[in-house]
């Protein structure tokens, strides 16, 4: 069974700074980074698509600061990552910490030089976001289906994997779901498989028109032109002419 990963957002308007993060990130495994942003707009974009579990925080922002982002974070429902706030500003700005514990939830509130603290105390930090992470997670989100037999049966869709054409039916529909290496056969039109993760915010890409559709949350790894999943015995091909969309997708850039 593969260890769980996590993922991490640098939000910082010095490239120095956000490199210098990454680096100290590179010795945790399980945190995988997804860049680093320096300003506002596009750290609220980056955090919308990617949803990471950490996010560093820097309050002096290109084109704003911090608190903008932080009221967008409060606003994504059911979103509560782990958020490690620093700041050189707070002898000049000494509302920051005001404006924050009145207005905004942050795990940590660190001033700037703040690379010694990082040295005693990321450890500490990055388990503690692991525990928020886990913790934060929501549990299967279940439906009833009925599948080809006739058979009323319950679907968890935060466990779905991959949808895939029946190889002999083209009314049918294999649902792979990571609980197991089977999967649910279920008569349903591609529109109405695209209406139901779209109804319960599944993020999906289709990698082949008709074909099969994948769950971001289990890509493992993408060798071009396949895509590996969790849990998964093979690999799914993602046709020629989708591979730059797709790789947009899994990076958030899409």
């Amino acid at each position: 069974m593969q260890p769980e990963k996590f993922t991490f957002l640098v939000i910082e308007n010095a490239i120095d700074v956000c490199e210098g993060i990454e680096r100290r990130m590179k010795p945790f495994e399980k945190w995988q980074p997804l860049g680093y942003c320096t300003g506002v707009k596009e750290a609220v974009k980056k955090i919308k698509s990617t949803k990471p579990q950490l996010i560093f925080l820097d309050w002096g922002l290109n084109g704003g600061s911090a608190f903008e982002v932080l009221q967008e974070i409060q606003n994504l429902s059911g979103y509560n990552p782990y958020i490690i706030f620093n700041t050189g500003f707070q002898s000049d700005h000494p509302e920051i910490p005001e404006e924050i514990s009145n207005h905004f939830k942050i795990d940590k509130y660190l001033l700037k030089p703040f690379w010694e603290k990082l040295r005693l105390n990321l450890a500490a930090y990055v388990k503690e976001a692991e525990d928020k992470a886990v913790q934060s997670k929501p549990g299967p989100k279940m439906i009833w289906i009925v599948d080809d037999s006739g058979a009323k049966v319950k679907l968890a869709l935060n466990r779905l994997v991959c949808i895939i054409q029946h190889p002999q039916n083209a009314r049918k529909r294999n649902f792979y779901v990571s609980a197991s290496q089977g999967h649910i056969t279920i008569p349903l039109s591609w529109e109405r498989c695209f209406e139901l993760l779209k109804e319960n915010g599944i993020d999906y890409f289709i990698t082949k028109h008709r074909e099969h559709l994948v769950i971001k949350e289990f890509v493992e790894k993408f060798e071009k032109p396949f895509a590996r999943l969790k849990g998964m015995p093979f690999k799914i091909e993602v046709v020629k002419e989708k591979i730059r969309d797709f790789e947009n997708w899994l990076t958030g850039k899409g």
